[in-house]
């Protein structure tokens, strides 16, 4: 099995055919053998499991219980739940040794994929995938028979406690703002309207019924205009984009401005440090958030640490840096002292709070706040790894980094997810920005599409 399973999110590709019912089978019996040895002593062992709305869910959600259970743990189904659910529930259970999602996040319906979360309802680290991917061709000899097998219980009361965490999250009422809400006909269609409705807020939803087909089909966070055009079309106070499983959330003001993480990030993080709720007065971001958050958050003395590209990555370096607020730009948004992993659904109540505990418009909001213009490429290739070893490209980047100098930055990388390369120039010119990320995506597109 190649060591590139698993990506920067786990494992993913097209249903059925990088991605077949049978590897999940194995992967998932690997994963909770791992799981037991690492977390589960010698009690019983639970795994928690959810999935997306896909199509393709149903066939993989069986490979994976049938994976679990022939190790003869227990599976505690919580069926379609927004990913950072099942993180809450390994978090808050004594038995549980880990969690699995089938899902692919912001993928097309035609993908799906593995997410894996571990004993305390944490992302792995790169070292735990390795260890299960090496245990992938090894079918353990001790594995039970008989009826020494594992069962599956259903978790409606797991999913209860995560709706109620997320209700209470703001610690205040939300009555009467008025929340446009796309659910990306995803995993959050349900219980993402319920927690802004128990809450308080007035929640018109968008994008709500699910068919197995349009998960992030023309919606989500990943089209950000759809729900632009229809806040101005209506009249709403805030609009709020999920992804398909809901760990990613884009906004849209009243005014028809669009919110990506930074800007999220940038709303939290002045208010938890004017609130004395922001530990070192420290953030954590990503190489590719905008440099212009950095020079913003440092004005209002606010920290920013950077790391490589993934909310597993930022995950740890919140951990490492004793910071409890994290994100980046696409929209993943930790917030430590909450959740043990991103939350959309958190994330979007949490800058509603701030609305409605400030009495402030979203413009005032970001008042401070300069973004640089930033130009990003995805380049779909045929071999993203090709990337690495590509001397052509190479030599463009370092011509490119030079004309810019200190006032801009260039990054070019394989997407941990997809089949494309992103290319990306941030620079105080737009239109520069613009000549020179399309220059670079040529030369990429020439030599590895």
């Amino acid at each position: 099995m190649p060591v590139s399973l698993f990506g920067t999110d786990g494992v993913r590709g097209i249903a059925n055919d990088s991605l077949t019912p049978g590897l999940v089978f194995r992967l998932s019996r690997s994963v909770a053998v791992w799981f037991r040895r690492k977390f589960g002593g010698d009690g019983r062992a639970v795994v928690v499991v959810g999935r997306d709305t896909r199509r393709s869910g149903d066939m993989f959600t069986a490979a994976v219980i049938a994976g679990v259970t022939s190790t003869g743990a227990d599976v505690l189904s919580l069926g379609v739940v927004p990913t950072p659910a099942v993180a809450h529930a390994v978090a808050n259970s004594s038995d549980a040794v880990g969690g699995i999602v089938v899902s692919a996040s912001h993928n097309p319906a035609a993908y799906n994929g593995i997410k894996l979360f571990g004993g305390e309802g944490r992302k792995l680290s790169l070292d735990d995938e390795a260890e299960i991917e090496g245990l992938l061709e090894q079918c353990p000899g001790c594995l039970p028979r008989g009826t020494s097998v594992g069962v599956v219980h259903h978790g409606a009361q797991e999913v209860a406690a995560y709706l109620h965490d997320l209700a209470c999250a703001p610690g205040h009422s939300l009555d009467g703002i008025r929340i446009l809400l796309d659910c990306a006909n995803g995993a959050g269609f349900r219980l993402g309207p319920a927690a802004f409705r128990d809450a308080g807020a007035v929640v018109t939803a968008l994008f709500d019924e699910p068919d197995g087909f349009n998960i992030n089909g023309g919606c989500g966070s990943t089209r950000p205009e759809v729900l632009r055009a229809a806040m101005l079309a209506g009249d709403y106070d805030l609009g709020i984009s999920l992804d398909g499983d809901a760990d990613r959330v884009v906004a849209v003001s009243r005014e028809g401005q669009i919110l990506d993480g930074d800007d999220i990030l940038y709303i939290l993080a002045r208010d938890l440090k004017e609130r004395n709720l922001l530990p070192g007065n420290r953030v954590v971001t990503t190489i590719v958030n905008n440099r212009g958050l950095d020079a913003s958050l440092k004005t209002e003395e606010v920290e920013v640490v950077h790391c490589s590209v993934g909310d597993r990555e930022i995950m740890y370096t919140m951990q490492r840096e004793g910071a409890s607020l994290g994100g980046e730009t696409s929209g993943h948004i930790l917030m430590e002292d909450f959740s043990v992993s991103g939350d959309a659904i958190l994330a979007a109540l949490m800058v509603t709070s701030v609305l409605v505990r400030t009495k402030r418009s979203v413009g005032a909001l970001l008042e401070g706040f300069t973004k640089f213009p930033q130009v990003l490429v995805n380049v779909p290739v045929r071999d993203r790894e090709a990337l690495l070893g590509d001397q052509v490209i190479a030599t463009r980047i370092e011509e490119v980094e030079g004309l810019l100098g200190d006032e801009g930055r260039v990054l070019v990388r394989a997407s941990g997810t997809e089949p494309v390369v992103r290319v990306m120039v941030e620079c105080p010119g737009a239109g520069e920005a613009e000549r020179m990320a399309r220059d670079l995506a040529d030369v990429v597109s020439e030599r590895l599409s």
